[in-house]
């Protein structure tokens, strides 16, 4: 681009991120022909032409709008991004092809049925694939377009959509012969309910392991929750969000969270999806949902430990105020305490005391920012009932006293 945008540097950093995973990008214009790059030339070496011009610019002008990423899958299951840059209003960021999974050998052979591609371009595909990079840790990739996202367009201030096969007519692969038209009929519904129960396992599989770009872009491509696609009753917009929020209750549960802050969550949601009433509010309520019980497993989740630890560490979180000391875990359990913190120590790394203060003081930090109760009321929250102890032990986790900590980070 000859012009310089007030993002420049931040847009060649994250580009040249991009390059290091040797994953392509260009920058063009809706009056660009961006046909044969997009895919490095696939379909043009499989004799797939583009009929008109004007059909890619329609199509373009009609998804990649601007506060937007794009999350395209095409027929070929090849990824591509595409933002439309702001202070500027033709320049398009498109990232890909990429795959985020390597297609064996049978894989192939369905694509090629599904689309009658003849067998002898078997051998072309094979050597296709292998030169579309295959993004190992997906995550991070799509974090850092979320993080650029954020930069560019403001933090939240950007929507996301994914399109599925979503290339014009003109790009579809050959002409299907008349004598196979209605088979391939008889499977498309087949395969929009297989791809249903896939997304939804993914999206499951996302938020129990706490994915929070990853399950924003699966729930992005959920043909349910998509109400800008549809026109919905505010009832129906209702009964997706409960059917959503048991979802994601159950992903939690898989993620190793206790049920006592599943249902803490889910009662929230429950009330807040009874309190809208609004359609187009839903979208944020759902995005809402799901980066909250990401977050819910990505604090709380226990899975990893044993079933003691889980225990010791569900006990800590549900009081504070407790008396959470080794001898009294030990007994409330009936465990034998040296054994007790050996294994607490060996799984989490801490001694049980210092994971008690840990809790304590971080909480303590958290109601000092958040709320007007006294220090002396926050200490005996936490379980301390020495005001001096309380700011000497808070010291030693925040570097300050509990006052200055108010003082430097209160929210109210």
């Amino acid at each position: 681009m000859s012009y310089q945008l007030s993002y420049q540097r931040e847009l060649d950093f994250f580009t040249g991120y991009i390059s290091n995973l040797n994953i392509s990008y260009h920058i063009f214009t809706s009056e660009d022909s961006v046909f044969h790059f997009v895919d490095t030339a696939l379909r043009d070496t499989l004799g797939i032409t583009k009929e008109s011009v004007e059909d890619w610019r329609i199509h373009f002008e009609r998804i990649i709008t601007p506060n937007k990423i794009v999350y395209i899958t095409d027929e070929f299951y090849c990824q591509y991004i595409t933002i439309l840059l702001p202070e500027h209003d033709n320049a398009v960021l498109s990232i890909g092809p990429y795959l985020t999974t390597t297609l064996p050998a049978d894989r192939l052979l369905e694509i090629m049925e599904q689309k009658a591609i003849p067998p002898h371009w078997l051998t072309t595909l094979k050597n296709y694939y292998p030169k579309v990079p295959c993004i190992a840790y997906e995550e991070a990739f799509l974090t850092s377009v979320t993080t650029f996202a954020d930069f560019i367009f403001g933090k939240n201030n950007y929507s996301s959509e994914s399109v599925l096969h979503g290339l014009p007519a003109s790009f579809e692969p050959l002409a299907i012969p008349i004598d196979t038209q209605k088979r391939m009929d008889a499977f498309s519904n087949i395969e929009a309910i297989e791809h249903l129960y896939s997304l939804e396992s993914e999206l499951l599989q996302a938020v129990s392991h706490g994915r929070s770009a990853k399950a924003k872009q699966l729930f992005a491509a959920f043909p349910l929750f998509s109400l800008e696609k549809r026109t919905e009753t505010i009832r129906n917009c209702q009964n997706y969000s409960i059917v959503l929020n048991t979802l994601l209750r159950k992903a939690s549960e898989q993620g190793g969270v206790h049920p006592i802050y599943i249902h803490q969550l889910s009662d929230t949601f429950a009330r807040k999806i009874e309190a809208t009433t609004r359609a187009d509010l839903f979208v944020d309520l759902w995005l809402d949902m799901v980066q909250k019980y990401c977050q819910l497993v990505n604090k709380h989740s226990i899975k990893n430990y044993s079933l003691p630890i889980q225990k010791v560490i569900t006990r800590i979180d549900f009081d504070l105020s407790a008396d959470l000391s080794l001898s009294t875990t030990a007994s409330v359990l009936n465990i034998n305490a040296s054994y007790l913190s050996n294994l607490f120590r060996t799984e989490t790394g801490y001694t049980l005391t210092d994971y008690v203060n840990l809790k304590r003081m971080d909480h303590a930090a958290y109601l000092l920012a958040s709320t007007h109760l006294p220090v002396s009321t926050i200490a005996q929250t936490c379980g301390i009932l020495d005001d001096n102890y309380f700011t000497k032990l808070f010291k030693r986790y925040h570097h300050k006293t509990p006052s200055r900590f108010r003082q430097d980070h209160s929210i109210i």
